[in-house]
């Protein structure tokens, strides 16, 4: 809530403010570093201000404590105080107060996905600094919006980091030079000069070892960056190591910033994938979501998207899709989220807002949020499309395109409910002697052998009838509204085709033959034993002599 504050607003610093703002613009510094230490002084600063009436050093205090809530994933937190900031930044003067205020309000725009707003206040931050003239405070608004300029990509960004890292070398200031080179670094990656990118991180890495104390997180960004630089350079040894680093620098104050952590997360993971560690990439990236608890989840979904497609790339497509179908539940709830934030956001800007303002700003914030909608839903659709495909894909057999068990097992289900296809026949199929094929012929032989059966499936049976191959040289017939004795003969045109087919013409001297099992019922309740009965009346064909077919309904 905002204070009643008895208040001067006259900017000039007293011998009373001075240390506050000295001690604020200290706490400015190392936030990055230490948080905790930064909100403490923030709060006490806050505080001090306070009792002496002092606005514009009350509302630098509250930006500085967003600054911080921000930096830990607490968007919510963010924005309350940055709304409070904002409150009191309209009754004073002071130019450092409404430059922090901008700079928090442009990161808040970008998380939020305001980013036409985000790029207003980036803009506003700078003028505001380059007004004051103060240059820890130039390089503070240029370093605090350097990611929203960098994210959207405008078009003078090279131009850009340059300037801050001049004029982070001017103010002698070593910890803002080192991660200043890590932005030219990104910069450099993104327009793919890698071997340019890498060098100037070492650059940066000696410039952030260089610094006494205080150096944890530049130190874990810099390696987090370099770790996602290998990657593009099929570097996955020299990648992991860096993420490996980069996480234990972020973790080792117990509250790493969240939005990092997750990319170095996703760096580590695609680096393990890469070199075959699969079991390690699943547990690294298990782990920062255990770690992550209910926080962030837009940095909860991309860990789990980035597992999933390294799943999906892997072959483990089961796998891939339930990560996918996870990262998909997470992106409508961030959609969730932040459209309350933004909503939140909206009214207290058009509560502090002169009157004359309000319907213009609203209509503009109308617009950003259908905006901003419509690129969520499209997003979210996206991720729902590539779901169903994973879907598809866990459910088929990789190398006949058929239907799996895991298939079969849910198309069951489905008819045991609905009732509505009973009668129902099952066909159990297996090829003879397969083992001879491929020890004769080869697993080559063996696996077109397989593509063939598949294909005269599909050529004997009707629209209605689904196939699946459920292991091996299996395959299951599933036949709706189809009695005992229609299924015996469609399972005889089946072994008649497989057996009358043309194999020498895969290799000379090849013949193929099978033996079918199969069952009928009328009865839902059945169903969930209908495939072991399939396989006993299977058991009875090899039996009997092989390449034959055997059917018994269900009493």
């Amino acid at each position: 809530m905002a204070s009643a504050l008895p208040i001067h607003t006259d900017p000039a610093e007293s011998r009373e403010t001075a240390p506050v703002s000295d001690a604020l613009a200290a706490a400015r510094r190392t936030y990055l570093e230490d948080p905790a230490g930064a909100l403490a002084q923030a709060i006490h600063c806050h505080e001090m201000a306070y009792a002496v009436g002092d606005v514009g050093l009350c509302a630098r205090a509250r930006a500085l404590q967003g600054a911080v809530s921000l930096h830990r994933g607490d968007l919510r937190g963010a924005l309350d105080l940055a709304v409070e900031a904002g409150r009191l930044s309209e009754r004073t003067g002071d130019g450092a107060a409404h430059t922090e205020l901008a700079a928090l309000e442009a990161q808040l725009g970008f998380f939020t996905g305001s980013y036409t707003e985000a790029l207003r206040h980036a803009e506003r931050a700078i003028r505001l600094a380059d007004s004051v003239g103060d240059l820890e405070l130039r390089v503070f608004a240029r370093r605090a919006t350097c990611m929203v300029f960098g994210n959207v990509a405008v078009a003078d960004l090279t131009a850009r980091i340059r300037e801050l890292l001049e004029l982070t070398i001017e103010a002698g200031n070593r910890w803002e030079e080192a991660i200043s080179r890590n932005d030219l670094a990104c910069n450099l990656q993104e327009r793919g000069l890698l071997e340019e990118a890498e060098r100037e991180i070492a650059r940066g890495l000696e410039v952030a070892h260089g610094i006494e104390s205080g150096n944890n997180f530049v130190l874990g960004v810099l390696h987090s960056t370099r770790a996602d630089i290998r990657l593009l350079a099929g570097r996955p040894e020299a990648a992991l190591q860096d993420a490996e680093r980069s996480i234990a620098l972020l973790t080792a104050s117990g509250e790493p910033n969240p939005y990092v952590l997750g990319v170095t997360v996703r760096a580590e993971v695609q680096a393990r994938m890469a070199l075959g560690q699969f079991e390690d990439a699943q547990q690294t990236g298990e782990g920062a979501l255990a770690w992550l608890g209910d926080r962030v989840p837009q940095t909860r979904s991309l860990i789990l998207s980035t597992l999933a497609e390294a799943l999906r790339e892997a072959g483990r497509v089961e796998e891939a899709y339930d990560a996918l179908a996870r990262s998909a539940e997470l992106e409508r709830r961030a959609f969730r989220e932040l459209s309350e934030l933004q909503f939140s956001l909206d009214r207290a800007t058009l509560e502090t807002s002169a009157a004359r303002r309000q319907s213009e700003t609203l209509a503009a914030r109308n617009r950003q949020l259908a905006q901003a909608h419509r690129e969520l839903e499209r997003r979210t659709s996206q991720l729902e499309g590539l779901e169903e495909q994973l879907r598809d894909q866990a459910e088929r057999d990789w190398l006949t395109g058929l239907y799996n068990r895991r298939y079969l097992a849910r198309e069951l289900s489905r008819l045991a409910q609905e009732r509505l296809a009973l009668p129902l026949s099952l066909a159990v199929l297996d090829l003879d002697r397969f083992k001879s094929i491929n020890d004769r012929f080869g697993h080559d032989v063996g696996d077109r052998v397989l593509v063939r059966v598949a294909a005269l499936l599909g050529e004997v049976l009707r629209g209605s009838d689904m196939v699946v191959r459920s292991g091996g040289e299996e395959f299951i017939v599933l036949m709706p509204l189809t009695g005992e004795a229609p299924a015996s003969a469609c399972s005889e045109r089946i072994r008649r085709a497989i057996h009358d087919e043309p194999w020498d013409q895969i290799a000379a001297g090849l013949s193929v033959t099978t033996s079918i099992g199969v069952v009928t019922t009328d009865d839902p309740a059945d169903l969930g034993a209908l495939v072991k009965l399939g396989d006993q009346r299977l058991y009875d064909a090899k039996h009997a002599g092989r390449d034959r077919v055997v059917g018994e309904p269900i009493r």
